[in-house]
């Protein structure tokens, strides 16, 4: 049964409450939420890999190109949701750590890269 509106807003406004006293355990549950996901999308695609080899087996042995097509098909597409899902939720040993964004370690890189030229510079 869906929440009402009122309903709704109370629970947005606990969520942010929780948001704002204390983070560390809101980003805790937020990553084991993601994890969860993660892993049952995962089971899906496995499941969606076996029952697509399994048609593809099929359809050879009764010479029914169709059904053999249906399961390449199905083997593909959890093939790619499962990439999918991982790409988008990677797990890493740096669970504790914040996150370093890209730009951030460009910037770094792209730091190194101007003193080490400025060093050559300066030698010659």
């Amino acid at each position: 049964m869906p929440l009402s509106e009122h309903e709704q807003r109370l629970l947005d406004q606990i969520e942010q409450a929780l948001y704002a006293e204390d983070p560390k355990f809101a980003s805790a549950v937020r990553s084991a939420r993601s994890r969860s996901r993660t892993r049952r999308s995962i089971l899906l695609c496995i499941f969606g890999v076996l029952i697509g080899l399994g048609l593809v087996l099929v359809g050879l042995l009764t010479n029914i190109i169709v059904l053999s097509v249906v399961g390449f098909v199905l083997v593909v597409g959890a093939c790619g949701w499962a990439g999918q899902s991982l790409r988008s939720h990677p797990s890493g040993s740096s669970e504790g750590m914040p996150p370093i964004g890209r730009s951030a370690r460009q910037a770094g890189l792209r730091t190194r890269m101007e003193d080490r030229l400025r060093r050559r510079f300066d030698e010659s």
